[in-house]
């Protein structure tokens, strides 16, 4: 009895079972059976469907924060990547930048710019003397450590050496910035500003442009240039160093040629002040008055 009692059980067990299934599965009765498994392979369709959209969904979240990632990398890397030209004593480089802008770099300057991001902001950090031939586009920007220089295609030279700050422009307008009190000017052809020491500009007009950038030419030309800056220039062309113990208020107006021997431009410039030169080792030179 107990064994028939325990199959029964079973019996009900499977057919409450079975009911079940049927009332989840909402079979609509009046339909036919072919139309009731259409309507089963129709949700299974759809199971599927959507899990291979959720599948899909997913795969393209992953494509797309790779991406985002790639993108972001390549940005840092754009704006950290820096390209540096150092032009030692005695040399002279020109460089044409990305959009064939031209920068000529004399003896012992360096200028720092950001190449790969050159289309979307043309801005150079520059220090020493180099004139620049700038391509029309967007703003041009020459950083410095006393001014900044800002043009859109024209051309003009910079000399940033220390505590002086002069800016000629040759051609089109420059827009010349001191850096801390932002005073600013505009230069037409043949003008120079010269940065003084309260942040303000002493602009000359009418100047003459050649002398100012004779240096392409490896000539140097002076107008009443305290001497010692006359030595300094010198030994930057001559990739030395020349120690001057003469009169700090000389000044010197004259040229020379870097193309000429060292000892015929010394003696060029000591003889109208009765100075002497003499050699204290490979690269250095003493000058001081004769007795």
């Amino acid at each position: 009895m107990a064994t028939k009692h325990q199959h029964s059980d079973k019996q009900n067990d499977s057919m409450q079972e079975y009911l079940k299934m049927i009332s989840v599965a909402r079979i609509d009765w009046d339909r036919s059976k072919e139309q009731i498994w259409a309507g089963m392979e129709k949700r299974l369709d759809t199971v599927k469907k959507s899990k291979v959209i959720s599948l899909d969904t997913s795969r393209i979240r992953i494509a797309v924060a790779a991406v985002a990632l790639i993108l972001i990398g390549l940005a840092v890397f754009m704006q950290l990547y820096t390209e540096t030209v150092s032009v030692p004593a005695g040399k002279h480089l020109s460089i044409n930048l990305p959009d064939k802008s031209k920068v000529r770099l004399n003896a012992m300057s360096q200028m720092t710019y950001k190449p790969l991001l050159w289309k979307f902001s043309r801005k150079i950090n520059f220090e020493g003397e180099a004139f620049f031939e700038v391509k029309a586009g967007k703003k041009f920007t020459v950083i410095s450590a006393k001014g900044t220089t800002l043009v859109m295609g024209t051309s003009f030279n910079i000399f940033s050496r220390g505590s002086d700050y002069l800016v000629t422009c040759v051609t089109g307008k420059v827009k010349v910035i001191e850096n801390q009190l932002k005073n600013e000017i505009i230069l037409n052809p043949r003008e120079k500003a010269e940065l003084k020491p309260d942040g303000t500009f002493d602009v000359q007009s009418g100047i003459n442009v050649e002398q100012t950038i004779s240096w392409l030419k490896k000539r140097f030309s002076f107008t009443s240039v305290p001497l010692q800056q006359v030595f300094e220039e010198i030994g930057r062309q001559y990739g030395l160093k020349i120690n001057y113990h003469g009169v700090n208020e000389y000044s010197y107006t004259g040229t020379f040629s870097s193309s000429s021997s060292l000892e015929t431009t010394l003696n060029v410039v000591c003889k109208p002040f009765n100075l002497q030169y003499t050699r204290k080792s490979e690269n250095v030179y003493v000058v001081t008055e004769k007795k």
